[in-house]
This record gives structure tokens, sequence and C-alpha cells, in this order.
């Protein structure tokens, strides 16, 4: 797949760099179109692959105010959010309730320091610094993203079917949130630093399972609108993005200083 989208950008990068109009404007700023040809580089994360994560951050960000703004002033986002949280209220059985609330705790605060503990632990033995640094600066922003959003927007949470008794406002799940930043970035930090594919298969697979099994947690256990958890993962996936983007963007630097 890498290799067939390099192929794809290198042809349309020989055909555009082709036409006489680009190649007048080549000539007369040689600075800028060397900056923009650089955006297209495949043989570095500060080209193509900064320019895509670029992209699908704009691109969430626009969805997130769309969404935002829908759940503010649209009526029937308000309606659909009910019938779907009434829906899964009728099919709510013991069993199930007990799993998803198992679930769930993985979105919580003290998962977040547990696993992201162990995670430091690691990364401090490999002396991946700067991985410590964009793992806990994405989780931080999740943090504070979050507590803002919710007193910003001040949804309250879908009445008489919780599960259990939450406090604060609804919007977004800071939980949903929690589970695509965390979960998210540690399945970067191992798919990244593995070249077998197999094993990277094992470990995209899972842990979006993971992320949507957390993030249907808070809307089954009735805590939650389905909106509240769209957004919140919206929102960290924004997050991970900022961790990744940081880290890869280190780990470029370096390797040019070592050259």
């Amino acid at each position: 797949m890498k290799n067939l989208l390099t192929y794809y950008i290198t042809q349309f990068r020989y055909w555009f760099t082709g036409i006489p109009a680009v190649q007048r404007f080549q000539i007369q700023h040689p600075k800028v179109s060397d900056f923009i040809s650089d955006r297209f580089s495949t043989r570095m994360f500060v080209g193509l692959p900064l320019t895509l994560l670029l992209l699908v951050g704009w691109v969430n960000v626009m969805l997130l105010s769309e969404l935002t703004e829908s759940v503010v002033d649209a009526e029937w986002v308000v309606v659909a959010d009910q019938k779907f949280t009434d829906l899964l209220y009728s099919m709510r059985s013991d069993w199930l309730s007990i799993t998803m609330f198992a679930l769930t705790q993985l979105g919580e605060q003290l998962a977040v320091f547990v696993i992201g503990g162990i995670a430091t632990l690691i990364f401090l033995f490999r002396k991946r610094y700067w991985a410590i640094i964009a793992f806990w600066l994405a989780m931080g922003g999740v943090g504070l993203s979050v507590r803002f959003a919710k007193t910003f927007i001040s949804r309250a949470r879908p009445a008489d079917v919780a599960y259990y008794e939450v406090e604060h406002y609804s919007f977004p799940s800071g939980h949903a949130t929690t589970a695509m930043a965390l979960f998210g970035l540690l399945a970067y930090f191992l798919y990244r630093h593995n070249n077998s594919g197999p094993y990277r298969t094992l470990i995209a697979w899972p842990t979006a399972i993971l992320i949507l099994l957390v993030s249907f947690s808070r809307i089954y256990l009735g805590v939650h609108f389905l909106s509240d958890v769209l957004a919140g993962m919206l929102l960290g996936l924004l997050w991970m993005l900022v961790g990744v983007s940081l880290e890869e963007v280190m780990q470029y630097r370096r390797k040019r200083r070592e050259v």
C-alpha cells in the first residue's frame, strides 16, 4: 500500500511539474517551489506524511466543529441521540451491563496513569524521551480540551437511564476521547517500531475494536449520547495526531543530526 501510494505521488509530481505554467513558476520562485515540492516528498516524514496528517487533522476539526454546532442548534441530532439511547436501554441486560461497565474503566483517568506509567517506564528503559513527551502532551491535551468543551457546551447527560451515577456535563465523552488517544498512541508506538506485517495487523485490529467497545460502553450504560461519543472520538483522534506528529518530527530531526 505504501509503495503504491509512493508510485502515484511520484507520477503526479512528474506530471504536475511538466506543466509549462508550473515550470515558469519554479524558475521565478525557486525557494517557494522547493518548499511546496518538499511537502509532497515521500522520503521524509516532514514531506507527504506530515502533509497528509495535517489534512486529516483539518478535516477532523471541521467535522468536530460541525458536530458541535449540530448538538447545540439542530433538534434532529437531539432527537436521534435520544432514540438511540432509548433503544439501547430497552435492550439492556445484566451480564452485558457488567461487561460494559468493566470495559468503560479503561477510559478512566486511573487507567491513563496506570497504563501511561507502564509505557513511560518502557520508554525510559529504551531511552525514548521524546516519546514520553509526545505521549503525555497528547494526554494532557485530552484532559484540558475535554474539560473546557464540557464546561463550554454544558450539555446535560441522558435522563433516567444511567447504569451508574456520573457527575459533570455530557459533551464530549471524556472516555471516548481518552480511549482514542491513549490506545491509539500506544498502538502507533508498537506499530511504528515493529516491521512484521502480521504483527502490525495484530496490533491495529484489536486496538480499533477496543476503542470502539470503550466508546460504545458509554452509550450502552446510558451516561452519554451517541453524538457525545462521536465528538470524543474525533477529539481523541486529533490529539493522537498531535502526539504522532511530534514524535515523528523529533525522530526525523534526530536522524538528520546523525547524518
